[in-house]
């Protein structure tokens, strides 16, 4: 046989390929043989998941974010925390890095807080002052206007609301301005004026029979998400010079917004006084050193505002508003009513009530 597979050249070559198929086999299999074990020792490895609530905000994570790390494997394991990235719920971008980078051993079916914070680098990113916008140039057929527009922002509502009989009609612009916008800490900084006035629409002639003067300044800043807090100073007058009325007050005041989803939102605002000064008479006894103002509302849809001043006094007041937008004119159907003592600063001493509906250009 040996020298029948030698005399023959075609039995030698068979036999040759059949070895070269085998050996091929042969490593196949190791090679199968190896990843399969690998397999199985990856398997039975611990398993490691990272898992991390989103912060609320920027402002939320600067306390430190807590990263949980379970181990879903069958025996100990050693996590390293590293840096990741995170979105806060009202979808900024952050990088947070471990408090402590030393490794953490986590139990089988355990799990580990580990600590981080805000990167430096997101820090300075998140609390850079943006540029401040330039001037707003309009066309009129006056000729050009101008002004930094962007730095305003609403204060108390602008509107024309109007009554039946002595209830009249009452107008009031009102506006906030930011002077040092994008400043960094003076960014908080407003002026803001009030004016509001009382048109006696019943009468023939049709006067103004009262205006009320109302400027501020003062500094307000962003707590967290839900709360707005200012301090400052506001000065009330009926701008007269015979039978001057005037009041000066040092106050400080605060909203809380809850939202109840669907862009539906509740919200608090508490605002208290201290007079200052000699010219507010006995004004004090009417206004109290407090007010209580609450709302409800929906964005782009109905809001229900009302603000209590000196609601534990015998001599208090209060004031409703309701609002709805008119489709795009930018203008809201507007209601309004008052009760109690001193709607007009002149008549701070004189208990009335009144209706009235109009538009309205803020809320």
């Amino acid at each position: 046989m040996a020298g029948l597979c030698v005399g023959n050249p075609q039995i030698g070559g068979d036999a040759d390929k059949a070895q070269t198929m085998l050996a091929v086999v042969a490593n196949a299999c190791h090679i199968t043989c190896m990843i399969a074990l690998t397999l199985l020792a990856a398997a039975a490895q611990p398993q490691l998941r990272i898992v991390a609530e989103p912060p609320a905000s920027v402002a939320a994570a600067e306390g430190g974010v807590t990263v949980f790390v379970l181990n879903e494997g069958a025996s100990e394991a050693d996590a390293t925390p590293a840096p990741m990235e995170v979105v806060t719920a009202d979808q900024v971008p952050l990088r947070i890095v471990p408090v402590d980078t030393a490794p953490a051993r986590v139990a089988p079916g355990g799990f580990r807080a580990i600590r981080y914070r805000i990167a430096p680098v997101a820090v300075a990113a998140t609390s850079a002052p943006a540029s401040p916008k330039g001037e707003t140039v309009v066309a009129t057929a006056s000729g050009q206007a101008s002004g930094l527009l962007a730095r305003f922002e609403p204060h108390q509502p602008i509107y024309g609301a109007f009554g039946l009989g002595s209830d009249g009609a009452k107008l009031q612009l009102s506006l906030a301005f930011r002077p040092f916008d994008g400043a960094g800490a003076l960014d908080g900084v407003r002026l803001a004026w009030t004016q509001t006035m009382f048109w006696a629409i019943d009468r023939s002639s049709g006067p103004f029979r009262s205006t009320n003067y109302s400027p501020e300044v003062y500094y307000q800043r962003q707590i967290d998400d839900r709360i707005v807090a200012a301090a400052g100073y506001a000065h009330d007058s009926n701008g007269r010079d015979a039978g001057s009325i005037d009041v000066n007050r040092i106050f400080a005041s605060a909203s809380y917004v809850l939202p109840l989803g669907d862009d539906w939102r509740v919200e608090a605002t508490p605002r208290a006084w201290t007079y200052v000064g000699t010219g507010y008479r006995d004004l004090d006894r009417y206004w109290g050193n407090w007010s209580l103002g609450g709302a409800i509302g929906q964005v782009d849809g109905l809001r229900i505002a009302a603000t209590l001043r000196n609601p534990l006094g015998s001599r208090r007041a209060g004031e409703l508003f309701l609002s709805f937008p008119v489709g795009r004119t930018g203008l809201y159907v507007f209601g309004q009513a008052f009760a109690g003592y001193g709607e007009a600063i002149d008549d701070y001493a004189l208990r009335s009530s009144s209706a009235r509906l109009g538009v309205a250009f803020t809320r």
